[in-house]
């Protein structure tokens, strides 16, 4: 368009102005303008999207022609009016802001209403002639002298390069004081109401440096004097680049800005785009490979997925469409490819994967600036839903959006502020405010976890997760209060999901996760949660379980090993504890291990009850039981008591709670109260009572189980076969038997071992029905 109104301006095919000239040879190459060849094919809006935003902006530029007053319905300065000198339009990467400078410069540059545009310029990073500003003031010169119109103000530019042609290679700012204002000086105000007034200036984040961006602001807008001198209207497209956005921060009173984002139907913008931009592939491109093609394609649940994925990113539905509708491809395989990234192709998000290594690379401290978002995204990784069975309460969002920021410094170890500024150069792809970093696209995230695709920018989520878990085993006993929280609820996720390193296995294996443990369960559920001993033991041992189940994921078994066979405890004073105080302790502990492998939620579906409940249907009776007394510890070697007034004691006395002689005396328990229920008078009474009830359910439920785990006790023997008249189902007869078999010949009478020698030969011939009338009839006979 500039080159035909080039050619068609009849002063210029009689004169040729040598000035003139000489200011086109200086900007030729450059191809800045809308309808550059070098831009070809520029990125356009599809005629069915971005209408409420290009309906916005379109006021404005009328109005700064007219003079109407208009307001934006989106942005900072909402209700700002049309007379403000710039139009700031702002998003993210890949949210199309110059597909919409694209379409507002060829709808304005010729119109019924006569022509808007005065001049235009479209920066690029990646264009050396076009990631600067030494060209931006030139080029807008030159349009105002072919594109006004006004014999006038093009004679006065042609002047300013005839007197002054070093003009050309000058600062911008002088520049632009000879160039555009004092042109404008030289015509009668009445006369700007007829000029084209505005200039869009596209991609100005792309101006390498900030220095530059600021320096471009500045030279256009930072002087109000200068200002009021032009009847200039611009529109800004950039990201929300820092430089930029504190700029317009500044001069708020000059700015109407529109941001885009939903507010805008941009997702129901981006599935008409991709929904129409199939359809050519069927209909047009590939009519002959999609002829078999069942309709709709893609089905509309596809296209909904790839809107959600393209998280207000029109490059990124661009791109899709480019992939998939490649001329030497089968489109169904290529978006099946592209459905299972990060699996499938990694040539799919081609240009999008260097928009993001150009946003990255751009940053001054590349490997810091990967550090801290790596260590941003294992954060939040930890968080998923699908870690929660690791955690050791119920509080899976215990870290706070607005303290990210402090806990990556202190766990990175990096001064106050370095994060926010080193993530400066990041704004367009992350949102940073008051301290919350979040990722404005699923893409990006994608992106740097796809070394196919990121390259040396890969973020390696297990050894990340590997690095922090290193990290909080040193910081458990940490001074700073949300250090050392952090660690103690998420040492164990960072464990679980790090890369099984020689350093951090070699660190696990020295750890003492006994005081890390202690510190926990004394913290948060007798000084916190002030919780009964029946709760915070059966607690301790879902802890204890944890972190032996993600030691074992890493080779390590020595705690779980030992978890099997009991815990050790001592006072918190020199004083011995009692034997009864031990005794109940190792019931406790026996019913928790217990309930551990088979939660009371399975055996009683319905309303639950607290173990505290079962042992008294049980009939247990545990005296009151204070855990502030005592230190629990798997190994007494490994235990520092490093935070423990029980340090003070050179020699402190451990005790060993025995899970198997506590699982003994549960079991002989539940054979009581077996009989009980039995024998009793009044059952329909007695059953009146939940309680109780509980207890017999408990005990018929899991008496074999706990007599599998519990020594050859005789008396344990005796009780046994008192009961098992009463035990209910061939299974439960046929595992307490095989258990009796166990016994030394010496420990186990005549009659059983008739009974079990018996029962051993004849139960593969009988099926499950008979075997238990042929158990108990032959004990009957056994007996007698």
């Amino acid at each position: 368009m500039l080159l035909d109104a080039i050619k068609s301006t009849p002063l210029l095919k009689i004169q040729k102005p040598a000035s003139l000239k000489l200011l086109y040879q200086t900007i030729a190459h450059v191809g800045a303008f809308h309808d550059s060849e070098t831009r070809y094919p520029p990125p356009k809006c599809h005629p069915e999207t971005r209408t409420a935003v290009l309906s916005d902006i379109s006021s404005w530029i009328r109005g700064a022609r007219a003079g109407t007053r208009v307001r934006c319905r989106a942005g900072a300065r909402r209700g700002a009016e049309a007379e403000t000198p710039v139009h700031w339009l702002y998003g993210p990467a890949g949210a199309g802001k110059s597909a919409i400078a694209q379409t507002l410069a060829e709808s304005f540059a010729c119109t019924e209403e006569g022509n808007h545009l005065a001049a235009s310029f479209f920066f690029s990073r990646s264009d050396p002639s076009r990631n600067n500003p030494k060209s931006l003031i030139l080029i807008i010169s030159y349009c105002f002298a072919i594109w006004c119109g006004n014999s006038q103000l093009r004679a006065a530019i042609d002047s300013a390069v005839k007197t002054r042609p070093t003009i050309l290679k000058s600062a911008i700012e002088k520049q632009f004081q000879q160039l555009v204002i004092e042109p404008f000086k030289a015509i009668p105000k009445e006369s700007w109401e007829t000029l084209p007034r505005v200039v869009i200036i596209d991609g100005l984040d792309e101006c390498l440096g900030s220095d530059s961006q600021r320096r471009v602001l500045t030279t256009l807008f930072g002087d109000e004097e200068l200002r009021n001198k032009t009847p200039l209207r611009f529109l800004i497209a950039s990201r929300p680049e820092p430089g930029i956005r504190d700029f317009f921060g500044q001069h708020c009173g000059i700015t109407t800005r529109t941001e885009l984002s939903d507010d805008y139907s941009t997702s129901r913008d981006i599935e008409v785009y991709l929904r129409d931009g199939f359809k050519a592939i069927v209909e047009k491109s590939h009519s002959d490979v999609m002829a078999h093609i069942a309709l709709p394609w893609p089905p509309i649940g596809v296209i909904d997925d790839l809107v959600q994925r393209a998280s207000g990113q029109f490059i990124y539905a661009s791109t899709v469409l480019k992939y998939v509708g490649d001329e030497y491809s089968l489109p169904v395989e290529r978006l099946e490819l592209v459905l299972g990234l990060p699996l499938g192709d990694p040539d799919a998000f081609s240009e999008l994967d260097v928009l993001y290594q150009q946003i990255i690379s751009s940053n001054h401290n590349k490997a810091r600036v990967i550090q801290i978002l790596g260590t941003i995204l294992v954060i939040k990784d930890i968080r998923s839903e699908r870690w929660r069975e690791l955690e050791l309460i119920n509080w899976w969002n215990f870290i706070d959006d607005r303290k990210v920021i402090d806990i990556v410094e202190q766990l990175l170890s990096l001064p106050t502020g370095t994060v926010t500024v080193s993530l400066r150069g990041m704004h367009s792809v992350l949102q940073i405010d008051s301290r919350i970093v979040k990722f404005r696209h699923k893409s990006f995230p994608d992106f740097l976890f796809d070394a196919r695709r990121s390259g040396e920018y890969f973020i390696d989520k297990a050894l990340f997760h590997e690095k922090l878990a290193r990290v909080c085993m040193k910081i458990t006993n940490d001074s700073s209060p949300s250090l050392r929280n952090y660690a103690m609820f998420n040492c164990l996720k960072h464990i679980h999901l790090a890369k099984s390193t020689t350093d951090l296995v070699t660190e696990l294996r020295c750890f003492n996760f006994c005081d890390a443990i202690e510190l926990y369960l004394r913290k948060w559920f007798l000084e916190y949660w002030f919780q009964p001993t029946p709760r915070y033991v059966s607690q301790s041992i879902s802890v204890l379980q944890k972190y032996a189940k993600v030691l074992e994921s890493h080779q390590i078994k020595t705690l779980s090993d030992s978890l099997q066979l009991g815990i050790y405890v001592t006072g918190v004073d020199r004083r011995e504890l009692s034997k009864k105080f031990l005794s109940d302790l190792e019931l406790l502990f026996a019913l928790a291990m217990d309930c551990h492998y088979a939660p009371l939620g399975a055996i009683f579906p319905g309303d639950t009850p607290r173990n505290i409940d079962v042992l008294t249907g049980l009939s247990c009776t545990i005296s009151f039981l204070s855990m502030k007394k005592i230190f629990l510890c798997l190994d007494p070697r490994l235990h520092s008591h490093s935070h423990s007034t029980a340090s003070s004691s050179s020699n402190p006395v451990w005790h060993f709670i025995d899970f198997k002689r506590g699982r003994s005396r549960l079991a002989k328990h539940c054979l009581r109260t077996i009989r009980f229920d039995s024998c009793i008078k009044d059952i329909t009474r007695w059953k009146q009572s939940l309680i109780f009830t509980w207890g017999y359910v408990y005990a018929q439920s899991r008496m074999s189980e706990l007599l599998y785990y519990s020594p050859l006790d005789m008396e344990l023997q005796h009780k046994l076969k008192k009961t098992i008249p009463y035990l209910n189902g061939t299974k439960e007869l046929h595992k307490v038997l095989l258990w009796l078999q166990d016994f030394p010949d010496d420990q186990r009478d005549i009659p059983m071992e008739v009974t079990i020698r018996w029962c051993s030969k004849q139960s593969h011939e009988l099926s499950d029905a008979n075997l238990a009338f042929y158990l108990w009839g032959n004990f009957q006979r056994c007996i007698l």
